[in-house]
């Protein structure tokens, strides 16, 4: 949370943008796992990829298919190092509502699906693997600059 805020403070992202940004990066960076998640999980399901996509972008999870025969393995997840968030107080962020492609979107759900968890947990975890991954790469060498006056 502290690195989050202190992102948002140095970098200058409000809350919301800094949200965005990071599911994206995520997405960017682990693509290809959840798109493989995703056709398992629609195969699990019987159903056709598009209107798997198309059910998870435009309706509700409830709307899929049940498992024909049992959930998938999927596999080691990129979120499963990252341990649940605490959803007191001092771990709560209010932002509105981020906006995302369709495609990260949809991808978002799949990660909820894979994860299990509800989809606040999720985003939680993904800002969380974001600043515990790429803090020093992307913004405290920024901040510390800043901070010195200087540019090396």
């Amino acid at each position: 949370m502290e690195r989050f805020n202190s992102a948002s403070e140095h970098v200058g992202w409000p809350y919301r943008t800094l949200v965005q940004q990071v599911i994206h990066a995520f997405f960017g960076k682990h693509r290809a796992f959840y798109i493989e998640a995703a056709i398992k999980d629609a195969e699990a399901r019987g159903m056709q990829e598009s209107d798997y996509y198309r059910i998870l972008r435009d309706e509700s999870e409830d709307e899929l298919n049940r498992y024909i025969s049992g959930r998938p393995g999927f596999g080691p997840a990129p979120l499963d190092p990252i341990e649940p968030i605490s959803t007191s107080s001092e771990f709560k962020q209010k932002y509105n509502t981020i906006t995302l492609s369709n495609y990260n979107y949809v991808l978002l759900r799949v990660a909820r699906i894979v994860d299990t968890g509800p989809l606040t947990q999720v985003v939680s975890r993904i800002v969380d693997y974001h600043f515990s991954n790429y803090w020093e790469s992307n913004y405290l060498f920024q901040i510390e600059r800043d901070q010195a006056c200087k540019f090396k």
